[in-house]
């Protein structure tokens, strides 16, 4: 029994997210954020909704992030507690739990953020674990400030020594993450943007190329700079670079090969957290093969059909 949380440890955990967790708050369906008067929470953020996700598909999870020493935050993880998530490894800390308020209108959401990006990133930096002890480790919704993004680097790397397989899903916020021309000038230079550069970049470069499966997509390129092929040249040759890019063909780039995947047609009522699914998916049906297997064709190709049908089935779901 964890006499913190009054819930029962989960261990070991299979899948270790590390990043984001934050409450969503959802405005009643069909109503404007301006006009929504009762808001309903739910827990998200990408680490929380890929752990979910595959505490649904049956694989053992466990949450690796910071939230705030205050009700929300001890609120949020117990919540994410009785999901069945591991929270093992998760930190109260002087930052602020984030919230994220949504308003879902004809299957297009909206999102307004209360976010502390570089006290978010400084906490996570701060909260990850000398060992790991699971079998992938996924990091996720992850801020480029200087310092921390260099920590969560050098944490990707004693996950491989381990012998643990790393995923990235790039899950770039455009207010959290300045475009890549904009990186190195004046800090904040981006309204609502936390205090980044270029050192904070790299760093975060040097975590994809610890990953043997990078997720992201074409939003996330536009906000990194950077083409599909350049990202694919910067990782390690074993790896595996997956970009998504909505409704259209999913690209896979792997060591010398490329494919593409179409998924199939889905009429969103939530498509909040969808590549989290998707990532859900995917890490589900790699999760039991030995790290060298990652890079192969085949089986990244039915991972990736696993991650549409897991994200088809999530964005219909009503989470608000």
């Amino acid at each position: 029994m964890d006499h913190k949380t009054r819930h029962t440890r989960i261990e070991p955990a299979e899948v270790v997210c590390v990043g984001e967790a934050l409450w969503d708050l959802y405005a009643p369906e069909g109503i404007p954020l301006e006009q929504a008067k009762l808001l309903r929470r739910v827990p998200g953020g990408g680490a929380v909704n890929t752990a979910t996700a595959l505490v649904r598909l049956g694989i053992r999870s466990g949450l690796c992030a910071a939230l705030g020493d205050d009700a929300m935050g001890r609120g949020l993880r117990d919540e994410v507690a009785a999901a069945g998530i591991d929270v093992g490894r998760l930190s109260l800390s002087a930052a602020r739990t984030g919230l994220m308020l949504v308003a879902i209108e004809r299957g297009e959401a909206r999102f307004a953020g209360y976010r502390q990006g570089e006290s978010e990133a400084q906490a996570l930096a701060a909260a990850l674990p000398e060992r790991w002890q699971t079998r992938v480790v996924h990091f996720t919704g992850i801020a480029p400030v200087r310092g921390a993004s260099g920590a969560l680097a050098r944490a990707a790397a004693s996950a491989r020594r381990e012998g643990c397989a790393v995923s990235v899903d790039v899950n770039a916020r455009p207010r959290m993450w300045p475009r890549a021309e904009r990186a190195a000038s004046v800090p904040g230079a981006e309204a609502g943007a936390a205090p980044v550069s270029g050192a904070g970049v790299r760093g975060c470069f040097r975590l994809f190329g610890q990953a043997d499966l990078v997720k992201c997509s074409a939003g996330d390129l536009d906000v990194l700079g950077t083409t599909a092929r350049a990202l694919r040249e910067r990782l390690r040759p074993e790896a595996t670079l997956v970009v998504t890019d909505g409704a259209r063909e999913t690209l896979l780039l792997g060591p010398g090969d490329e494919r593409a995947v179409a998924p199939r047609p889905v009429r969103p009522h939530d498509p909040t957290g969808a590549g989290d699914a998707f990532c859900a998916g995917m890490l589900a049906s790699l999760v039991w093969e030995e790290r060298a297997r990652w890079g192969d064709a085949a089986l990244m190709l039915r991972a990736v059909a696993r991650g549409h049908d897991v994200a088809r089935a999530w964005v219909r779901r009503k989470r608000g």
